[in-house]
């Protein structure tokens, strides 16, 4: 019997307890929302606030004064006297050596050889079909290396490079 009376009274102290908490949180509600507020915010003038900063560089105002002799001597002086240019005239001209034409070389594709993993070009060599390993020539013509989608290829001296068609 005691021990209910106990539970009655832990029950009425904890519903008041509740009560209570609840009741703070809605009187600083409607205090909130009401609006006539007599709070006074501190007065910022410009005299207390920081300076804006944009953190943009400032303009390099320093000059240099380069006026003194060389300590090393390492630097010449000027010579002021004033010198006479000539013009002469040419009439020789520049001449380009001829462009070379590459167009007698077509690269068809490549095979792969399935013993020796290597990749072998196919060519068209003035309308002569031609295999080619890296390394190997046909008239004149030198396959350097083979890329799958181009080959570089060398003739005469001179080397380029001829992507698939």
């Amino acid at each position: 019997m005691s021990n209910m009376k106990k539970n009655k009274l832990t029950t009425y102290i904890l519903m008041a307890a509740v009560a209570f908490i609840w009741g703070s949180i809605i009187y600083k509600i409607i205090d909130a929302t009401r609006g006539d507020d007599d709070t006074v915010l501190p007065n910022t003038t410009k005299a207390n606030s920081e300076p804006y900063n944009d953190y943009s560089i400032p303009k390099d105002t320093s000059h240099l004064l380069l006026g003194y002799k060389d300590p090393f001597g390492l630097t010449k002086q000027k010579d002021t006297t004033p010198i006479k240019v000539h013009q002469v005239h040419t009439s020789l001209a520049v001449t380009k050596p001829p462009q070379m034409n590459w167009s007698f070389i077509k690269y068809s594709g490549y095979v792969r050889n399935p013993i020796s993993k290597k990749a072998i070009a196919l060519l068209s060599i003035n309308g002569r079909n031609v295999t080619l390993a890296e390394g190997e020539s046909a008239e004149n013509v030198k396959l350097i290396k083979n890329m799958r989608d181009s080959i570089k290829v060398s003739f005469n001296g001179k080397t380029k490079f001829i992507t698939i068609r």
